[in-house]
């Protein structure tokens, strides 16, 4: 009691009253309560009761453990513990990715109480000899169906396997799935379901103001530097769809000083940075922080204003989650979700069936500012910009592309050409995942008609024209060549077949000229046909050097010289017989090699 007096916790919540209860007499509990209702002291405070009970001593090794889906959840759940627990003589202990391993193993043997991510914790009973946990008490899991969705199901099975079966199993999260039932019949014993707003009318707080808007992709990036210019008091978090996103907005945004602290946190970053973020956000008055879903998870920001979800969340308990971020333990908020008009249908009737109020409100088109000039000019000076655009170019597509629910997620919907240039990008970024599934999609409609994964008229259109877009841009480069050479290529090809007869020397010789000459056109004509087949029109980037998930388009100099050397061979190779058939038939001497003389320098003075 001192420690959470000491702490300033002096109300008790209604998900706080209807669990502690509940675990103190020793029974598995499985919770759920809206975002921001103190389900973090739901779980510590029973937690520390126990093992005060039982007089438990550094000597008696683990006797909680505390798991959670992301390294700063499980910093800030820390971070609670050390305030409230301050007057206990128990150990505690922090273990996440991006710390020493080996530092840790050496400690990890002392802690009582273990907060953790699965990952590392899994890491730690594989290679750390000296690390048990078989006089374990307690099993807490917070976020628990996130631990599921972020694909923890396998490691989280195996650590449980690790764990004895005799003991207390707390869960605890916003939202109630299949997945986390899956999960309590793994783990828990007759548990006790506490759902504190299962009957109420809303499934977010009543103080969070919810509305949606209806924009075009091309315009997000200019709506959305026109929300922080006319909020510049306010302190926002902007979800995005992917790392890529977020690192190029974040630096888009930075140079065009929006009037308030920008600052960015994704899954990218190292643990450090994440830290120093976090804690840097937390402290400003006003400011927007640029995030993944890394940030819509049980994280503490206080006093925040807007929660803007740039892009469309992969369902409606992700909404829950996000919007969750603002208007914490009773205190006001306001949300935005901004909707594709392919998307507005079927994710308003998912938030209707979730028991999400939500209203539609209107872009004013006066206060709207257009931004892409400016990000042309920023992308023409600097070329590692312009690939981190490239990048969240094709994140973006991937992202939708990978959603489940085909319903609100098409992306072949997408205006492609628009969004490049509302990125600043002169031309649409190479997609190669997306030339994969066109290619495939043909073939699968006509091997399976009731395949779900179905070519409407408007994708159809769409693919075809930038296809066309693509061959003629080729074209042009080219200069028209790309005809001609083919119907040179063809004629040569029937001269092999067919060698006419040579009356003479000189004929032969002139046939040599002639083949001579053709070559390099081959080449070019060899070069030009693969070239056509691109879609759709590269740019020259050094994005080549990046991972596959960085694949942004570009010409690629290695492919195109394996490829000129194969036609080299080739025409050689060709050209070769050609003119030993010549020789033949016209009974002359083979072609000899020239003597060279050693004693000639290859240097002149």
């Amino acid at each position: 009691m001192l420690g959470l007096q000491e702490a300033q916790y002096r109300m008790v919540t209604e998900i706080q009253r209807q669990t502690i209860g509940l675990a103190l007499q020793g029974k598995d509990v499985l919770g759920a309560a809206k975002t921001g209702s103190g389900k973090t002291l739901a779980f510590i405070i029973p937690a520390l009761e126990l093992l005060y009970r039982l007089q438990w001593t550094s000597a008696d090794g683990l006797g909680v453990l505390i798991i959670s889906p992301t390294r700063e959840l499980a910093f800030q759940i820390f971070k609670v513990l050390r305030k409230v627990g301050k007057n206990h003589e128990f150990s505690a202990g922090l273990i996440i990715g991006g710390k020493d391993l080996k530092e840790e193993s050496e400690r990890i043997h002392h802690i009582n109480m273990l907060i953790c991510t699965p990952g590392r914790l899994l890491q730690h009973m594989d290679e750390t000899s000296y690390f048990y946990a078989s006089d374990l008490q307690m099993l807490i899991l917070d976020e628990a169906d996130r631990i599921l969705d972020m694909g923890f199901a396998d490691t989280m099975n195996a650590i449980i396997e690790n764990l004895p079966k005799k003991r207390q199993t707390l869960l605890f999260s916003a939202t109630q799935t299949k997945s986390v039932k899956d999960l309590a019949r793994l783990s828990l014993k007759d548990p006790e379901y506490v759902w504190v707003h299962e009957k109420a009318k809303f499934s977010t707080p009543a103080t969070l103001d919810q509305s949606y808007i209806v924009c075009e992709l091309q315009q997000k990036v200019n709506m959305l530097y026109s929300f922080l210019r006319s909020h510049l008091k306010k302190k926002t978090i902007v979800f995005f769809a992917s790392c890529k996103e977020v690192q190029y907005l974040f630096r888009v945004f930075c140079k065009l000083q929006p009037g308030l602290p920008v600052l960015a946190l994704h899954g990218k970053q190292q643990q450090f940075k994440r830290m120093e973020v976090y804690t840097c956000f937390v402290r400003k008055k006003a400011a927007v922080l640029f995030a993944t879903d890394i940030a819509a998870r049980g994280l503490d920001f206080p006093a925040v204003n807007w929660v803007i979800q740039f892009d469309c969340p992969e369902d409606a308990n992700t909404y829950i989650h996000r919007v969750g971020r603002t208007a914490r333990y009773k205190e006001g908020g306001e949300a935005l979700l901004v909707l594709l008009p392919s998307e507005e249908k079927s994710m308003v009737q998912q938030l209707v069936q979730r028991k999400v109020p939500v209203n539609e409100i209107k872009i004013n088109p006066d206060k709207l500012t257009d931004i892409q000039k400016r990000l042309q000019a920023f992308l023409a000076q600097d070329q590692e910009l312009k690939e981190k655009a490239q990048r969240c170019f094709v994140s973006y597509l991937r992202s939708v592309y990978l959603m489940k629910n085909k319903e609100v997620f098409d992306v072949f919907k997408l205006p492609l050409a628009e969004y490049a240039l509302s990125l600043g990008l002169a031309m649409a970024p190479r997609v190669r995942f997306l030339q994969k599934v066109q290619k495939q999609l043909p073939v699968n409609e006509s091997a399976d008609e009731t395949n779900p994964v179905k070519e409407t008229e408007q994708n159809k259109n769409t693919i075809s024209s930038i296809n066309k877009e693509g061959v003629e841009k080729c074209r042009t480069n080219f200069s028209g060549k790309v005809s001609a050479n083919k119907a040179k290529e063809e004629e040569r090809r029937k001269e092999t077949e067919h060698p006419p007869s040579s009356e003479g020397v000189e004929e032969s010789d002139e046939s040599e000229d002639e083949s001579e000459e053709s070559e390099e056109e081959e080449k070019e004509a060899a070069l030009s046909s693969r070239l056509v087949q691109q879609w759709p029109p590269v740019q020259k980037s050094g994005v080549a050097e990046a991972d596959e998930d960085d694949d942004a388009g570009g010409i690629n100099l290695d492919k195109v010289k394996e490829i000129l050397q194969e036609e080299d061979k080739f025409d050689k190779e060709e050209y070769r017989k050609k003119i030993k058939e010549k020789h033949r038939l016209d009974n002359i001497k083979p072609y000899t090699t020239p003597v060279v003389d050693n004693n000639v320098s290859l240097f002149t003075t």
